[in-house]
C-alpha cells in the first residue's frame, strides 16, 4: 500500500476514534466533512476504520493505556490498535472483516459450513453472514439491493433516506432505512426476519397488491409458504440468544436433542445422531457451534445418557 493511502488510513482512524470518544464540535464537524469531500478515498477509509472500531468493541478488546492517554477513554486505545498494523484495512482483514470497495458495488459473497464472515458494504452498512450462507449485492445511486440466496445474515444498515435498503429472500422482500435485522432462508423452514433495532417492512413479491407488514424491534416475522406473514414478540433475552451465532455460539433454551442436533448440523460436518427414544429430552446452555462432540459429551452427562464417536458421527443414546 502506498504511503499516501497509509496516511489516509491513519487520518481516518483518528477521526473515527475522536467521534467514538465523544463526538465533534460544530467546528470539528465542518472540518471532518471537508476532509471527507476532499478525496473520494477518504469516505472508504473512514468506513473501514469505523467498522474496525465497532468490531473491536464487540470483541471487548482491552489494551493498557500509556500514561499520555490516561483518563481519555477507550476510543484512543482502539485507535492505537488500528494504527499498530499501519492501516485500517489490514486490521479489518485480521478481524475477518471483508471490504467491498465503493467502485465495486456488485458482488456475490458466501460462507462455508462452520464459517462466519463480516462484510463492510460501500455505504458503511455491515452484513454478518452465518454458516453456509450466500448473498449477492447490487448498489446503485438510487437503491441498495441484497439477495439472500441461502442461509442467514444479520444486516446493520447505515441510514440513507434517499436510497432504500432491501433484502430479498425467496418470495419475500424486506425494506429498511436504518436498522438492524436478520433474514434467514433455510431448508424446510419458513423465511424468518428478526428485528433487532428500528423498523422493517415485509412484502410478498408474488402479492404486490397486499399491504406491507411492519415489524419493529424485538419482533420476529415468519413467512410461511402460501400463508399470511405472522409477527411474534421476542423478549430481549431470547433475541440475544438467537444472535449468539455471530460469536460462534449456539444458545439452546429447553431444546430437544433432536432439534439441537439439527442446529449443530448447520455448523459442522460431524453429525449428531440421537436415538429416537431419547430425542425428546431437552437441554439448555451455550455451546461452541463448531464443537458437536463437546456438546454431545455435556448433554449425555447432564441427561445421564451415553455417547460415542465414530468417524464423522457422534451418537447419543440410552444404554
Amino acid at each position: 500500500m502506498s504511503s499516501i493511502n497509509q496516511e489516509i488510513d491513519k487520518v481516518a482512524a483518528d477521526w473515527a476514534a475522536r467521534i467514538d470518544l465523544g463526538g465533534l464540535s460544530n467546528e470539528e464537524q465542518a472540518e471532518f466533512e471537508a476532509w471527507l469531500a476532499a478525496d473520494r478515498r477518504h469516505l472508504g477509509a473512514y468506513g473501514r476504520a469505523e467498522a474496525v472500531l465497532c468490531r473491536l468493541e464487540r470483541l471487548n478488546v482491552a489494551v493498557r493505556k500509556p500514561a499520555a492517554y490516561e483518563g481519555k477513554g477507550g476510543g484512543w486505545d482502539r485507535r492505537r490498535i488500528l494504527l499498530a498494523s499501519g492501516t485500517a484495512a489490514s486490521v479489518a482483514a485480521a478481524l475477518g472483516i471483508f471490504l467491498i470497495p465503493r467502485r465495486s458495488p456488485e458482488a456475490t459473497l458466501s460462507t462455508q459450513v462452520g464459517q462466519m464472515r463480516k462484510i463492510l458494504l460501500p455505504d458503511r452498512s455491515t452484513v454478518s453472514l452465518n454458516t453456509n450462507s450466500e448473498i449477492s449485492v447490487q448498489f446503485t445511486r438510487a437503491a441498495r439491493n441484497i439477495n439472500l440466496l441461502k442461509g442467514e445474515a444479520l444486516f446493520d444498515v447505515a441510514k440513507d433516506k434517499d436510497r432504500p435498503f432491501t433484502v430479498s429472500a425467496g418470495d419475500t422482500c424486506v425494506r429498511a432505512v436504518g436498522t438492524s435485522f436478520t433474514v434467514s432462508l433455510l431448508p424446510q423452514k419458513p423465511i424468518q426476519v428478526l428485528v433487532k433495532e428500528g423498523v422493517v417492512e415485509l412484502q410478498r413479491t408474488n402479492a404486490p397488491e397486499a399491504l406491507p407488514v411492519r415489524a419493529s424491534a424485538n419482533i420476529r416475522a415468519i413467512v410461511p409458504p402460501g400463508a399470511s406473514i405472522v409477527t411474534v414478540a421476542m423478549p430481549e433475552e431470547k433475541l440475544a440468544r438467537d444472535l449468539e451465532w455471530q460469536y460462534g455460539r449456539i444458545a439452546l433454551d429447553n431444546e430437544t436433542l433432536a432439534d439441537a442436533a439439527a442446529e449443530f448440523a448447520r455448523y459442522s460436518d460431524t453429525l449428531i445422531i440421537v436415538d429416537p427414544e431419547v430425542s425428546n429430552q431437552t437441554v439448555t446452555g451455550l455451546f461452541a457451534s463448531n464443537d458437536p462432540v463437546g456438546f454431545a459429551r455435556v448433554a449425555a452427562s447432564v441427561l445421564k445418557l451415553q455417547m460415542e464417536v465414530k468417524g464423522n458421527e457422534v451418537r447419543i443414546f440410552h444404554e
